[in-house]
């Protein structure tokens, strides 16, 4: 009978810096939830939008020289919510602008189509990828107790959690900032010059900005979500049930508001009863396209707010395995 020795081994595979510890906490969590079709078919569906919103950057190119295709572009952008001013004055003086007038109108237009590519179609695929990839992070750690796997290892608490994080940004940049920047490209090859990136330069860092300011809250609010139950889908019916519930908040307050005053009402501080219009409105001042009135100090305290709450509710949970 063999006979096999149990004394030490050293370790014969590669081994990972210390600094990447949190890298592979968030590429493990990558592969793990790649595995969900429903979220391999949403990820397909989020470059579908700049398809469609990469027409309008070919009406307005085409528009300084034909007056057709600036009526096309104003019926366009006369179409989607809160660009009717802007449809209108493209369709007006496009093909008589001068070069400076020009250069201002691309500069609003393309922030206008990028703010659109945010707010609409990539924010409900954000409530829907999220709801699917962050609700198992963590409660199937504390189920499974991989705790145990984890913090057996010289792995801090911070460590963990920024892995965890890591995975969720993923598949938010995924859906956001990489269409986002298609979008961008798409625009400067569909322009008749290269020198439109000097007049646009300040657009990538938006893009990023506003990518930032959407995912910190909403990867740590369903993070936390994920830590304060075993069970996922308790943590993904609390996810769902705040943008829901915000946004009927939020409609059931203005149409109150208006049938009170009989006129449009301007939302202001009501925009905080929902995280989408909160959110919204600083998207929109990161675009430089803030409707007038709107509460953007107050949103930012309250997604400041959110994010620093939830990281705290977060480490806590986190610890309470270690600390049993």
């Amino acid at each position: 009978m063999p006979i096999h020795s149990a004394g030490y081994r050293s370790w014969e595979g590669q081994l990972t810096p210390a600094s990447l510890r949190s890298l592979v906490i968030a590429t493990t969590g990558i592969r793990r939830t790649s595995k969900s079709k429903w979220l391999r078919r949403m990820l397909f569906f989020a470059m579908l939008p700049t398809l469609v919103l990469a027409v309008p950057f070919f009406l307005f190119e085409q528009g300084l020289r034909d007056p057709r295709m600036a009526r096309e572009l104003g019926e366009f952008l006369g179409g989607m919510q809160q660009s009717q001013a802007i449809g209108l004055a493209v369709e007006q003086g496009l093909a008589n602008a001068t070069p400076e007038q020009a250069k201002e109108m691309r500069h609003q237009v393309w922030s206008l189509l990028l703010l659109t590519l945010f707010r609409y179609p990539q924010a409900v695929l954000m409530v829907l990828v999220v709801g699917i990839a962050a609700p198992p992070l963590i409660s199937h750690d504390v189920r499974s107790r991989a705790f145990m796997i984890y913090f057996s290892r010289p792995i801090e608490r911070w460590e963990y959690v920024i892995g965890k994080l890591g995975t969720v940004t993923f598949f938010l940049a995924m859906i956001t900032t990489l269409p986002a920047f298609v979008l961008y490209i798409a625009g400067v090859m569909l322009s008749p010059s290269l020198s439109v990136v000097l007049e646009t330069w300040d657009l990538p860092l938006r893009i990023l900005v506003a990518s930032i300011v959407l995912s910190l809250p909403t990867a740590s609010m369903a993070l936390m979500f994920s830590s304060m139950t075993t069970e996922s889908r308790y943590a993904a019916f609390a996810w769902f049930a705040v943008w829901i519930l915000g946004n009927v908040a939020f409609s059931t307050v203005m149409a109150f508001a208006v049938a009170a005053q009989r006129d449009v009402v301007e939302p202001g501080w009501r925009t905080m009863l929902s995280p989408y219009h909160t959110l919204g409105v600083v998207q929109a001042w990161i675009f430089d396209l803030e409707p007038p009135g709107a509460a953007v100090a107050p949103s930012m305290v309250a997604l400041v707010a959110i994010t620093i709450g939830s990281l705290i509710l977060l480490f806590h949970r986190v610890s309470l395995p270690i600390r049993a």
